[in-house]
């Protein structure tokens, strides 16, 4: 059955019922369960809109592209509400937060959203302890890069449609 997803910012998504996400407790400060991940063909970064809140969308990235050894241990609770057995694979995706000025990009590498791709479950985990920071910077770069970022990225669109 295929449903139809307002959204704001893509305006009406057709979406197949088994494709949509189910974000077991919610993001943290947010209500809603259901989305639809949107997968660019190209680009870091992704968009998880939410099913039942036509102006709620978040853009989302690939942690281990900002930092290449970042992993994700769950705990057997965790791996249960997931539905993960012993050799399943989980993708790993975080929040974004936009700015105009790429070089104030930054990545929320404290509560990634860990889903199963196979049962479209979510969960976004708290890694408490693990020094990682909800404001880790993604083009993590020295000053003289910031001019060569402003080159390649103009992102004031996306900067200002994620606030």
């Amino acid at each position: 059955m295929t449903l139809l997803v307002q959204s704001t910012r893509f305006g009406e998504l057709p979406v197949e019922e088994g494709k949509m996400l189910e974000v077991l407790g919610g993001i943290l400060g947010f209500s809603e369960r259901r989305f639809v991940l949107l997968t660019p063909e190209k680009g870091p970064f992704h968009w998880l809109q939410s099913a039942e809140n036509p102006d709620l969308a978040f853009v989302l990235a690939d942690p281990r592209d900002v930092v290449p050894d970042y992993q994700v241990k769950l705990n057997r609770d965790e791996h249960e509400r997931l539905g993960l057995g012993e050799s399943s694979e989980a993708v790993v995706l975080s929040v974004v937060t936009m700015h105009a000025d790429p070089v104030d990009i930054t990545i929320n590498l404290l509560g990634p959203l860990v889903i199963n791709p196979v049962n479209r479950k979510a969960l976004q985990v708290v890694m408490e302890g693990s020094g990682h920071s909800t404001r880790f910077r993604y083009f993590n770069a020295p000053a003289g890069l910031a001019s060569r970022l402003h080159a390649v990225f103009d992102l004031s669109s996306i900067a200002k449609s994620s606030t």
